[in-house]
């Protein structure tokens, strides 16, 4: 994607620009990238990072991207906001962020972000914030060309780490060994 910003101060400067407007390019205007590094995206745009493993095949979704600023903002209509629980891989990414329900007797929700894809509502399979806080199981059924997705946290007995397993309909990514954190 190219993008060009131009700060219109005064009259000479609004030539300029438009001149240089007129003027066939010769190299892109901003350096282009193949990796998702340090480029943020809407949480309704999909993000794709090559340097991760399988990125290049029909799989890269197995593999999860760390969550942007705004992605929470997609269950912010079923939930009292993101960040209730967090789970932390072990090189400190935010993997998956829930958010406790509106109604305690309903069930909360959390987002992913999927390598290649937009960020994804997934949804707790029983009521309450309590369920959320001991090791949840969220689920995004597929329909409309979405694909299914279940997430499984599993908080050690000790509560100090946790892995985060993700299934699929062809299969199971190896689990991320990290932590969930839950400020309630």
């Amino acid at each position: 994607m190219k993008l060009r910003i131009a700060l219109l101060a005064s009259p000479v400067l609004a030539g300029l620009a438009l001149s240089a407007c007129e003027q066939a390019a010769e190299a892109p205007v901003v350096a282009e990238t193949t990796t998702a590094e340090n480029v943020v995206v809407a949480p309704t745009e999909a993000k794709l990072d090559t340097t991760l493993p399988g990125a290049q095949s029909e799989f890269a979704y197995a593999e999860l991207l760390a969550l942007e600023a705004n992605d929470g903002t997609i269950i912010a209509d079923s939930t009292k906001g993101a960040g209730l629980c967090v789970f932390m891989d072990e090189g400190g990414r935010a993997l998956l962020t829930a958010g406790a329900p509106t109604q305690e007797e309903k069930p909360g929700a959390a987002v992913v972000r999927p390598n290649g894809q937009a960020a994804t509502a997934l949804y707790a399979q029983s009521g309450g914030t309590e369920y959320l806080l001991n090791g949840p199981t969220f689920v995004r059924e597929g329909a409309d060309g979405t694909l299914p997705i279940t997430a499984i946290v599993l908080v050690a007995d000790d509560k100090a780490s946790a892995t985060l397993t993700l299934k699929f309909p062809d299969g199971e990514r190896d689990p991320y060994t990290g932590k969930w954190s839950c400020s309630a």
